[in-house]
């Protein structure tokens, strides 16, 4: 396959995911919504003819849940290596990037992104861009689809903070790259992104 999709997520354990949501949430609730994102993302990405779609999966894959979506979804299982998310990126798209020729990378937060967002950044890396990045509301982004891969993309950015994306652009710049901005995007990481989820219809938790 020319594409690879890569989707990084966390097993949805309490206290360890969506943990700034639990000012308003209980840990089991924000457990639960991680998951339900999760399914979400992997629903949304099951049609998408043009591409694979590998699950990255920390700390490793042999949650049940991660069995779960193996199961009942057309993917496979991968663990994420890396001492930060930089170098866990770096490790998924450098791997990726031997064996298709065009590959993106999601998280699972943000449940506004769409099959045609998906496929209008695969089909700018089929026209011959070097990256195609969706930029977070938050000042992060919530995809980035490569071509071909440098370190410095990923190495010593400020994870987490609103700086993210133009960090990130800036060395996109500075290697001279084509590169191609899409339309920004809602992530759900606070308490007040939580009504951003009234009009959409996330999957029931199965775990």
């Amino acid at each position: 396959m020319r594409s690879t999709i890569i989707v990084f997520a966390k097993a949805p354990e309490p206290g360890k995911v969506k943990t700034r949501l639990t000012t308003l949430l209980s840990a089991k609730q924000a457990a639960t919504l991680h998951e339900r994102l999760v399914l979400h993302t992997l629903t949304t990405l099951r049609d998408v003819a043009k591409a694979n779609v590998e699950l990255w999966c920390a700390p490793d894959s042999d949650h049940p849940f991660f069995r779960y979506c193996q199961a009942n979804f057309p993917i496979t299982l991968h663990e994420q290596q890396g001492h930060d998310l930089g170098n866990r990126m770096w490790h998924a798209m450098q791997d990726v990037l031997t064996r298709s020729q065009h590959s993106l990378i999601i998280g699972t937060d943000c449940p506004m992104l769409e099959q045609a967002h998906i496929n209008n950044s695969l089909s700018a890396l089929e026209d011959g861009v070097d990256c195609v990045i969706t930029p977070a509301t938050d000042g992060g982004y919530v995809m980035l689809g490569l071509n071909k891969i440098d370190p410095q993309l990923f190495n010593n950015i400020h994870w987490g903070s609103e700086t993210v994306f133009t960090e990130t652009v800036k060395r996109l710049d500075a290697l001279a790259w084509r590169w191609q901005q899409q339309d920004a995007l809602n992530d759900i990481d606070t308490p007040q992104d939580l009504n951003l989820l009234e009009h959409i219809d996330l999957p029931q938790a199965v775990m």
